[in-house]
């Protein structure tokens, strides 16, 4: 099969990041609609009476479980035919899903709602990994890469500051008439603004990035093919998949719970929760993005053929104990310093994971990789995470007030097993000849 050089040797490389900044505002985007209920647990738990497990399978598992089926399907699509056109109708649709939220009038209502963010949701990273690695050399992908996942830190951080805001405004205008809708206020009122934010980025989707051309020869790998090729190579792909998926069952719990964390154990308000975890996630997760992709680009560009990899288990490595230890610290200062460590080392290693699968995936089925990739982060880490939390708080200790307790012991099993699973994949790749 011949294989095109990288669209940005003939677009310019200008271009190929513009594409990856406009990706990357889309995934930021994403991240904001997907954790804005995060901030909002204590008014929809009071108006909806749901214990802390419902709401986790609110913020998890009604999300994550459709997003990596879909994912799967929409990654069969976006290995055929347009992953830009894909790209911006699953945009326009979480972006509806996000704001009709604002409207439900029932725990199942909500749920169903979340099944649509997640449906929406599902079409973005397989594509957007596929059309990176077609506009990036291999030597230069950990870098791009972890610029797109950058955008998660970015959406991380801004859904808490933009939503933290929102919900101050929210208060202080009490309620907004909405067309179709009535008087809409309170927490229902900030899910319908939050949903807004995301359609200019469709727009600009649909109008200024261009589809990155295929090999001349190209055709659509077929499922036996792909197949074949998982069989052959599953082992390198496990490790990564596995010990990445198990890194984010902390990112996802830390990012659910610790609004309400703050709120319970340090008595903060939803605006200084939202303000102080926001600035944190936003610092340290775009410090850590761009870190771990430069430096595995660096090191693979010196001649380290497993760059990817030792990047990653550092991260793992990295990781172990600051999640731990934050939960239990005094006060929210020494929490919001040790989170700030474990949002550097988690986001480091989006770049290195993401673009180690795409590097290990021939171009006719990227984009299934690619969702299998996101497979294992959303399916283990958004469903497990905050769903543990909440289980471990309600039926283990039996006081929401002990959400801190809950989430160290969480962290605590996830951590080592994360780091033992990517240590193995580098062992694995260094005693290969």
């Amino acid at each position: 099969m011949a294989t095109p050089a990288p669209a940005a040797l003939r677009n310019g490389p200008a271009y190929a990041w513009f594409v990856v900044a406009v990706l990357g505002l889309a995934n930021c985007v994403s991240f904001i609609d997907r954790l804005i209920l995060s901030l909002l647990v204590q008014p929809i738990k009071a108006e909806l009476q749901l214990s802390d497990t419902q709401f986790s399978l609110l913020a998890g598992a009604a999300f994550a479980i459709f997003y990596c089926v879909m994912g799967l399907a929409i990654a069969r699509l976006a290995d055929r035919y347009s992953r830009k056109w894909i790209v911006t109708a699953g945009i326009t649709l979480w972006c509806m899903m996000t704001s009709l939220a604002g409207a439900a009038r029932s725990y199942l209502d909500l749920f169903a709602l979340r099944i649509g963010v997640g449906v929406g949701e599902a079409t973005l990273s397989p594509s957007a990994y596929s059309m990176i690695a077609g506009y990036f050399p291999r030597q230069r992908l950990a870098l791009a890469i972890g610029a797109y996942s950058a955008g998660v830190t970015a959406g991380t951080g801004l859904a808490y500051l933009l939503g933290g805001a929102t919900v101050a405004w929210v208060m202080a205008q009490g309620s907004m008439q909405w067309p179709l809708f009535g008087e809409i206020a309170g927490w229902r009122l900030v899910m319908m603004l939050i949903g807004l934010l995301g359609l200019p980025v469709a727009l600009l989707m649909l109008l200024l990035v261009r589809e990155p051309p295929r090999a001349v020869d190209f055709s659509p790998a077929r499922t036996a093919e792909v197949l074949a090729h998982l069989r052959a190579h599953w082992r390198d792909y496990f490790y990564v998949m596995a010990g990445y998926g198990a890194t984010s069952i902390t990112a996802f719990a830390v990012s659910t719970w610790t609004p309400a964390l703050y709120q319970r154990q340090y008595g903060a308000t939803i605006p200084q929760a939202a303000a102080t975890l926001g600035t944190v996630a936003l610092l340290g997760g775009l410090l850590g993005a761009f870190s771990g992709g430069a430096l595995a680009d660096h090191l693979e560009q010196r001649g380290d053929r497993d760059a990817k990899l030792r990047v990653l288990m550092i991260c793992g490595v990295g990781m172990l104990l600051p999640s731990v230890i934050a939960p239990l610290m005094p006060t929210m200062t020494g929490h919001a310093l040790l989170i700030f460590v474990t949002f550097f080392f988690g986001t480091g290693a989006t770049g290195p994971a993401a673009s180690y699968v795409q590097s290990i995936t021939p171009d006719r089925m990227r984009a299934q990789f690619g969702a299998l990739h996101q497979l294992s982060l959303t399916l283990v880490g958004a469903t497990v995470g905050p769903f543990a939390v909440g289980f471990v708080t309600d039926h283990v200790l039996g006081d929401e007030q002990r959400l801190g307790t809950s989430l160290a012991l969480v962290s605590a099993v996830a951590n080592p097993i994360a780091t033992w699973l990517l240590w193995r994949g580098y062992r694995r790749a260094r005693a290969r000849p």
